[in-house]
């Protein structure tokens, strides 16, 4: 078997792996933090009808995290494997070799990863009572975390690559931002901190930031040409399937910040590696359009105080999915719907992208 076709089998092989990991892992981890931690809340400002869900534990996104982490080591050990083949045939392997090897797996895992610590940080000191980690602090941790996944991607770019399959997928959108387009880092920044504190905000329904994370994963590994990073998505994706089964209605956990400041700056810090930042609109419409509902309710409240001396609300309640069920419809009514949304968005814009009329930026 050729190498290629190994690598093709190997991540359909991390698809399953992620996804059963999960299911095999979900029902100890739920026990696990009923066990920690026995007051788990709802969030503040959630319609009554979710009083409901006051128990079911939070910080799901530790599951995903681990069972991304496990696809992850066997997809290393896999190219390692190739690559000491390679070597039987007259490829020098070297500690240099390996070194690069090693760094070029580096930047979306470190960028998932730290944000899932992050995430973390602030699920638990809500959980132990603490308040969470202040609104400044962990904005700026997250501008901080996508400034240095920017700074690795260029350095892996800079590096001369010894023959292995993996630093060459850097190369455009470092060459973008070492060409003169330096406006492409804050807009990296703010594509990775904006994705991530928007799925956070769509995750207040069973099932619906799952699933759309899902649509995204899968579009971006539709556009991605390198295995490196389409194993990622799909390990992620994986883990997000399997998730679901937990977490759909009614759910009996959820990922929390844990898991959708992770799964946030891993589709943003994608779309942005793969130069798809005109694509991100589409493929994350129901996350943008989530966060854009939260702004422009406060935006407005403020306005019209200023104006009137008494604030009014644009939507009944932000999120935009609070405002539906407040409307009468279904939990689960809201949820389908905005999946069906962001297929229909996500379908068009890997149409648009495939076509050449969504440019493909920043990148050369």
């Amino acid at each position: 078997m050729g190498n290629l076709a190994l690598l093709t089998m190997g991540a359909a092989i991390g698809l399953v792996m992620s996804f059963i990991l999960m299911l095999v892992m979900g029902s100890p981890l739920i026990g696990w933090l009923r066990d920690k931690i026995s007051n788990w809340e709802v969030r503040e400002d959630t319609p009554d009808s979710h009083q409901t869900k006051q128990g079911t534990p939070s910080m799901g996104g530790l599951g995903i995290a681990l069972c991304v982490g496990l696809t992850l080591l066997s997809a290393v050990l896999l190219q390692l494997a190739i690559i000491i083949k390679s070597w039987n045939y007259g490829f020098s392997l070297t500690a240099y070799t390996l070194g690069v090897f090693l760094l070029t797996q580096l930047p979306l895992p470190f960028l998932f990863f730290s944000h899932t610590l992050l995430g973390f940080m602030d699920d638990w000191s809500k959980a132990s009572g603490r308040g969470g980690l202040r609104a400044l602090a962990k904005f700026l941790a997250q501008v901080i975390l996508a400034a240095v996944f920017i700074g690795l991607v260029i350095l892996i770019a800079q590096a001369p690559q010894p023959n292995v399959y993996n630093g060459d997928i850097y190369h455009g959108f470092a060459s973008a931002i070492l060409h003169g387009w330096w406006w492409a880092v804050p807009l990296a920044i703010i594509a990775i901190v904006a994705i991530g504190n928007a799925v956070n905000l769509t995750d207040g329904l069973d099932g619906l930031a799952a699933g759309i994370a899902l649509q995204s994963l899968f579009a971006l590994t539709l556009i991605a040409s390198s295995w490196t990073i389409q194993y990622l998505f799909l390990a992620v994706a994986g883990a997000c399937l399997g998730f679901l089964f937990f977490n759909r209605h009614p759910a009996r956990i959820f990922m929390g910040d844990t898991g959708s400041l992770a799964l946030g700056a891993v589709i943003g810090g994608g779309a942005i590696l793969l130069g798809g930042l005109f694509l991100l609109p589409f493929i994350a419409f129901i996350f943008i359009l989530e966060m854009l509902s939260v702004v422009a309710q406060v935006l407005w409240f403020k306005y019209t105080r200023r104006k009137t001396g008494t604030g009014k609300r644009l939507f009944k309640r932000a999120p935009l999915h609070h405002h539906f069920e407040l409307s009468g419809w279904s939990e689960w009514r809201v949820v389908l719907t905005f999946w069906g949304i962001n297929l229909m968005t996500s379908l068009l814009g890997i149409w648009l992208w495939s076509k050449g009329i969504l440019p493909h930026w920043p990148t050369l």
